[in-house]
This record gives C-alpha cells, structure tokens and sequence, in this order.
C-alpha cells in the first residue's frame, strides 16, 4: 500500500479478510506515519513500514501495489510499479486525464501487468438490485425508477 489515506484503510481491512491476499508493506513519506497506520490498522507485526513509497516498489517480494496516492501521483506511481512487475490497484479517478489514464494502461500492458481502478460499485451487490429494479420497472411498463 503507498500512502496512508482514509480510503487505505478500508483496502487494507478487506485485503486482511481476503482468503487469498496479504498486506505485505505499507508506505508513507514518513516511516512514522505508517507506523502509526499499521497499529491503528491492527496490521500483523510481519507486514513491511517504509518511509518511502519507492521502497515498496523495489520490494521483491511486493505482487501488487495498491495507490491511494492524490491523483496527480498516480501516473508517476503506477507506470513506477507497472515497471518494476507489480500489478497495479489505483484509487478512482485513477488519473487526470485520459493522457495519463494511457500512460498507466501502456506501461501495464508492456510490462504484463494487471491494472485495476478501485470502482468498486460495479462489483457491489446494490449495484446487481438497482439493475434488477430498473429491468422490472421497463418490463412491466411500470415507468422509470426514480433514485
């Protein structure tokens, strides 16, 4: 994980529950500051502190890179993972613009890496009900559903 951002906290805690992933490392620019994350995140004593997200990145035995970075560092970050063969989680809006978004997408292309955004209502079951909801109301000529 680079950075200790809110949303990280919640990643963190679904990746703790995941039958088949680890948190391994986690990074701030202050060593201190993921420190502290680790504890308030009751993460295992095994799990990697850097102070420097690079560290992360160049740790072999790192798989995947979760970026819950400000935008403006995810190109940098995520083209940095992607180069070094870690799979590549991004927070949304996972750039700022759709130069970046092709920056991200070419260097996990080229390096045979997997790239995900953190969109993660499409995988939510509300999102399954609302089409069910709306497949109805068109089908019954109820009209459409207002949310």
């Amino acid at each position: 994980i680079l950075g200790c951002a809110n949303i990280a906290r919640k990643v963190a805690r679904a990746i703790s529950l995941s039958p088949n992933a680890t948190v391994y490392a986690i990074a701030s620019r202050s060593i201190q500051k993921a420190e502290k994350f680790a504890a308030e995140n009751n993460l295992p004593a095994s799990v990697r502190i850097y102070g420097s997200y690079n560290d992360v990145v160049e740790d072999s035995g790192v798989d995947a890179v979760y970026i819950p970075l400000p935008t403006s560092l995810h190109v940098q970050w995520a083209v940095t993972a992607a180069s070094k063969k870690k799979h590549v989680l991004v927070e949304k809006p996972a750039a700022l613009d759709v130069e970046e978004l092709d920056r991200i997408l070419e260097a996990c292309e080229f390096n045979g890496v997997q790239f995900m955004d953190g969109s993660m209502w499409l995988h939510h079951p509300r999102t399954a009900h609302m089409e069910h909801l709306l497949s109805l109301s068109n089908s019954t000529g109820i009209g459409p559903v207002h949310f």
